[in-house]
């Protein structure tokens, strides 16, 4: 582990375990190494991991041209935010099974819970960096791949818009780019939530808190810091229009709190395109996710190559 030591905190430091605890991942990832099918698992209600969502990469009609880019190679890949400990072996078994060779792999998170634990996988080579995605550090035109599982859906989305940016410039011309993104499009069908649209999220926590969803809140812990006069307790559960195009975040009923975040798919493909992704393919699915009560998900498998 390269520099844990040095830093107390990643700027937007979560703490990832309870996260992952909330989420239900240790679960969701017994099921997915038992006799359930992958196809149960993902209706059954469970927030799938980065294993599931790369079995539905395995049935996309652009797998063969995957195959053929990383066929025989030595490759340097960027994992970018963390969701489960076997994540980073999983892609790797994944590029493998395609006919990748010698596969050195950067991790990065701003949360280090797990870092110690992925280092002693059984990996080619593993760099975990405690870092905010939208700043990696890493050389420019450096990867051949990068993979974001869900890292959309984690962070607000002016942050997500700028590690898009990031994962574009760390590309090689041609790279690829993997993510998995859960949708705002089948969100406000969720039952038993109540749902504040743009207009009233505004009125009720002012444009200042608005916009502070959009661009810094990670959690309540952080926003009852940022604004301790806002009963943030009352925001647990429902779903806030955070931005006027269907773009929500959900703050969960973990200790802290964790938002989650949702955009249309448009929204997504706009910004891919505006950063110099074209689209391989996109394969779209239906859901729930393991919140009580569930919320309805679109989910969505993407490969995308850098131009």
């Amino acid at each position: 582990m390269e520099e844990n030591n040095m830093v107390e905190h990643a700027k937007g430091y979560t703490n990832g375990a309870e996260f992952r605890h909330a989420n239900q991942y240790e679960e969701t990832q017994r099921l997915h190494k038992s006799s359930a099918s992958v196809d149960e698992i993902d209706k059954g209600g469970h927030t799938p991991t980065v294993g599931i969502n790369l079995e539905f990469i395995m049935r996309m009609n652009s797998i063969k041209w995957l195959s053929e880019e990383v066929r025989n190679r030595d490759l340097s890949v960027a994992i970018l935010g963390i969701s489960t400990v076997e994540g980073p072996a999983d892609f790797q078994t994944l590029l493998k099974s395609l006919g990748a060779n010698r596969i050195s792999t950067t991790a990065v998170d701003i949360s280090d819970g797990i870092f110690t634990k992925i280092e002693q996988l059984e990996l080619d080579e593993i760099v975990c960096l405690q870092r905010d995605a939208r700043d990696t550090g890493l050389p420019g035109a450096s990867q051949d791949l990068n993979l974001r599982d869900h890292l959309g859906n984690c962070c607000p989305p002016a942050i997500d818009r700028g590690i898009n940016k990031e994962a574009a410039r760390i590309l090689k011309p041609g790279g690829i780019a993997v993510v998995n993104i859960t949708t705002s499009d089948l969100l406000a069908r969720s039952q038993g939530r109540t749902i504040i649209n743009f207009d009233q999220a505004v009125n009720l926590f002012g444009e200042e808190i608005t916009r502070a969803f959009q661009t810094e809140i990670y959690d309540l812990i952080d926003l009852k810091r940022k604004f301790p006069m806002l009963n943030t307790e009352l925001l647990r559960g429902k779903i806030i229009e955070i931005e006027s195009n269907e773009s929500f975040v959900v703050f969960g009923e973990d200790e802290q709190g964790h938002g989650e975040w949702f955009r249309r798919l448009d929204d997504h493909i706009s910004t891919w395109e505006q950063d110099g992704f074209e689209i391989v393919e996109i394969q779209t699915r239906q859901g729930t996710d393991g919140h009580k009560p569930p919320l309805e998900c679109l989910r969505h498998n993407v490969i995308l190559r850098k131009l």
